[in-house]
């Protein structure tokens, strides 16, 4: 009796929470997938995980990280036969030129952590509305917990005033998984890794730069000008200058006027000398 009872709650007994990692950078970082163990069988460590996340970041590639914690998330359900529930975020992935994709990875991953080490090592800032509008190219970090993100992420992504993105998605609190034997997940790796036909497939996920394209535009800033350049400039447009062919053709009448009042005035006094002397 105890036997059936335990083998019926074995199932539950050996089940675990480990959570699923992605990871899709819109530029390339080469080799980051040599921070962790090449294969997915095994459960990858939290602090070589941390690790390739930090030699990522170090690049400073992204104008925005959007960091996505999915509660009860598992790699069941970013495997490839959950790709209609992610229409977004698999276009996104087909966008970027590094993709990484860990099924099963231990507890612990802080993503405070995280954040703070994008913070100050790319000089960011995090948005407390992931929709704000952008006023400035500072690089952003923004934190997203939902249950079911993808649409969420494309209203983000959408509003970036440059293609070049960071996504981390995962989960502080997975939801429970079974073991599975190794010789099952190395036979139908399409089952048990995360979408295997975009992030296994070096058509899709070769090492290339696929956004050579996209240039980070500098911004167009204006000269700085202190008060007495301003005050230069301006004293040198109100100067006259008698020889301004614009300023005689503008003020032409005034001068007419002038003209003629001088030879007017000439004429008297000439006029007048001439009357004198004959007295």
């Amino acid at each position: 009796m105890w036997i059936i009872v335990l083998l019926l709650l074995l199932p539950f007994i050996s089940c675990s929470q480990l959570a699923p990692l992605l990871i899709a950078s819109h530029k390339l970082v080469p080799d980051l997938k040599t921070e962790v163990s090449e294969s997915n069988i095994e459960t990858h460590n939290v602090t070589s995980v941390t690790n390739l996340i930090k030699k990522l970041v170090t690049q400073c590639s992204s104008d925005a990280y959007l960091i996505v914690d999915v509660p009860g998330l598992t790699y069941q359900d970013l495997t490839d036969k959950q790709k209609d529930r992610w229409p977004f975020l698999i276009n996104y992935l087909y966008m970027s030129s590094t993709i990484v994709g860990l099924p099963r990875v231990e507890p612990g991953l802080d993503l405070g952590h995280i954040e703070e080490y994008i913070i100050n090592t790319c000089e960011a800032e995090t948005i407390s509305n992931e929709l704000d509008d952008y006023y400035d190219i500072r690089t952003r970090v923004i934190r997203l917990t939902d249950s079911n993100p993808d649409e969420l992420m494309r209203k983000i992504l959408r509003k970036l005033p440059s293609p070049h993105y960071t996504i981390i998605l995962t989960s502080t609190s997975p939801g429970f998984t079974h073991p599975i034997p190794d010789s099952v997940m190395e036979r139908q790796p399409q089952n048990f890794e995360i979408f295997n036909d975009i992030v296994n497939n070096p058509k899709h996920n070769g090492g290339v730069e696929k956004n050579d394209r996209f240039h980070k535009v500098e911004p167009n800033w204006n000269p700085i000008r202190d008060s007495n350049e301003r005050y230069k400039t301006n004293k040198k447009k109100d100067e006259i200058h008698l020889f301004d062919y614009e300023l005689w053709t503008k003020n032409e009448k005034l001068i007419i006027t002038i003209f003629i009042m001088l030879i007017t005035l000439a004429f008297l006094k000439i006029h007048s000398s001439i009357t004198s002397a004959s007295k």
